[in-house]
C-alpha cells in the first residue's frame, strides 16, 4: 500500500507489552478484558478506513476486511477465555489513547 513504517513503532510496541504485562499481573480476566477491548477498538478503527476506501481499491479492501475478521476473532477468543468487562472509564481512556497514537503515527 506504499506506506512507510512509523518511527513510533518501537515506542508503541514497548507500551503495548508494558500495558499487557501490568494487566496480567493485576488479573488474568482483566488482561483478557484489555485484549478484547483493544480488538474491538481496532475493528472499529478498521471500519473507518473501509468507508474511506475507493470502491476500486479491491486489494486494500480485502486486506482490511481480513484484518477486521482476525481482530474480531481475537475479541471472541478473549471473551470465551473469561475476559472481564472493563469499566467504562478505562474503555474511554483506551479510546483516547488510541486516537492520540493513531494521529501521531500518521503524522510522524
Amino acid at each position: 500500500m506504499n506506506g512507510k513504517t512509523s518511527l513510533l513503532n518501537p515506542i508503541l510496541y514497548i507500551g503495548s507489552i508494558g500495558i499487557g504485562g501490568i494487566a496480567s499481573i493485576i488479573d488474568k480476566k482483566y488482561n483478557l478484558g484489555f485484549l478484547a477491548e483493544t480488538e474491538k477498538q481496532v475493528s472499529s478503527h478498521l471500519d473507518k478506513h473501509l468507508v474511506k476506501l475507493s470502491k476500486y481499491d479491491v486489494k486494500t479492501k480485502k486486506i482490511l476486511e481480513q484484518m477486521k475478521f482476525d481482530e474480531h476473532q481475537h475479541e471472541i477468543s478473549a471473551k470465551e477465555l473469561g475476559a472481564a468487562e472493563l469499566p467504562k472509564p478505562i474503555k474511554k481512556v483506551m479510546g483516547i489513547t488510541s486516537k492520540i497514537m493513531t494521529t501521531l503515527t500518521y503524522k510522524i
